[in-house]
């Protein structure tokens, strides 16, 4: 999948994830990626809704030795909150489940991380992960 890409139609982009025999999915809910998990949810797909991202890389990792092929949703605000489990438990074990990170940048609160998200991902040298973009950003 693209890394860095506008969404149109998050059904279709779900899809695209199905295809690509992701079966497990876990994440913290954001707005601009609700038909997303609406998606996982009318299909019946697992679906464990976390406190926290570090919480959420926790359940998914669980799920890839479960044999799962796991994907994560969740906001780029809450990148920061994943630093640790990337660097300790991704890396060291070569479990990379798949990032769909809705991209937020205009709004105040998002804008530092607005600018550094995808930087920050290549920094830790996260290979299997997608930004979001949509219309995400106004209030």
């Amino acid at each position: 999948m693209k890394k860095n890409i506008e969404v149109k139609n998050l059904e279709k982009f779900f899809n695209k994830t199905i295809k690509n025999n992701y079966n497990f999915f876990t994440g913290v809910p954001d707005s601009s990626l609700k038909n997303f998990i609406k998606e996982i949810d009318k299909n019946n797909l697992p679906n464990i809704i976390a406190t926290h991202e570090s919480q959420a890389m926790g359940i998914a990792i669980g799920a890839e030795l479960a044999e799962k092929k796991s994907c994560i949703y969740l906001q780029n605000s809450g990148l920061g909150n994943l630093i640790n489990p990337i660097t300790s438990l991704c890396h060291p074990f070569k479990i990379f489940p798949l990032l769909i990170i809705g991209h937020r940048h205009t709004l105040w609160q998002h804008k530092i991380m607005g600018k550094i998200d995808k930087k920050m991902l290549e920094l830790l040298k996260y290979p299997n992960y997608v930004i979001v973009h949509g219309e995400n950003n106004v209030e």
